[in-house]
């Protein structure tokens, strides 16, 4: 069971290279814009959601939560995350914070310390007067702790997927393990998959059979599951990562079509934020 009171949501593929973490970013810009507090938890050890957000060398991150010295009485994970919780960078807006990541904390996947899968959870539940809605970007480690915690921690699961090999192959997989924790008496069984988002599409003058070859295959394998909306690749999507800026705050055309794309997935994944607008 996910935390009371907080709309908590997981970008999750077992493959890299699909573009979760532009989704996360893309999912937390266009929620801030709602007027939402914002939290984004990034749990993949290279950093890069807590460094698109502005947050450079933070002094506490999630290794701090998921730690525990064996010479030491653990600390309860919800003391710790209000102590982690750090405002994002100067270009982002001041609702949106974020739980930091580190290099350490690839240590924590072979962490035989007991119940650390049950850590985010608490910490989540720490931050829920804090936060309205936490984006969790998840590292596409098939099986492993930390893609297991976030399963245990999260209400909603949305799965992004190139249109390639790979971007199929990890929404399968992720389909797999997700189904270990929300069949009936699992771990988390109000755990929820919101669908498959299409991402990093090619531009129509880039979009070749291959793609639509496994935009069927995806089609066919998770069929109502796959959201209308498609997320192309567009150029300006790094221009903001380089920059350390949110989608919403970039002129031109493209900048609003990828934000009119990342409100549509938040307004299906959270449809209750969309109901609450009118």
């Amino acid at each position: 069971m996910a935390v009371e009171g907080l709309d908590t949501v997981a970008e999750v593929s077992e493959k890299g290279g699909v573009g979760k973490t532009s989704v996360t970013a893309g999912l937390i810009a266009v929620a801030a814009e709602q007027g939402l507090r914002v939290g984004g938890v990034d749990l993949d050890p290279r950093s890069t959601l807590t460094d698109e957000l502005g947050v450079s060398e933070p002094k506490l991150s999630v290794n701090d939560i998921y730690y525990v010295d064996r010479e030491k009485k653990p600390r309860d994970p919800a003391e710790i995350a209000r102590d982690v919780l750090v405002r994002a960078g100067k270009e982002w807006p001041s609702n949106v914070f974020v739980l930091p990541c580190v290099r350490e904390f690839g240590n924590r996947e072979t962490d035989p310390a007991t119940g650390m899968e049950f850590r985010l959870k608490r910490a989540l539940w720490g931050l829920r007067d804090l936060v309205d809605v936490v984006f969790l970007d998840v590292p596409p480690r098939p099986g492993g702790k930390i893609g297991g915690s976030a399963l245990l921690a999260t209400r909603k699961v949305l799965i992004p997927s190139t249109l390639l090999n790979d971007g199929w192959l990890g929404a399968t997989e992720a389909i797999k393990s997700i189904e270990h924790y929300n069949i009936p008496g699992g771990l988390n069984e109000e755990l929820e998959v919101a669908g498959v988002v299409r991402n990093l599409v090619p531009r129509d003058g880039e979009y070749r059979e291959i793609h639509r070859y496994w935009d069927g295959r995806l089609q066919e394998t998770f069929g109502a599951q796959v959201l209308p909306t498609v997320i192309k690749n567009y150029a300006v999507r790094e221009t903001c990562r380089t920059a350390r800026a949110p989608i919403t705050s970039a002129p031109g055309r493209e900048a609003k079509l990828l934000t009119a794309a990342y409100r549509e997935v938040l307004f299906h994944t959270l449809p209750h934020l969309k109901e609450g607008r009118s």
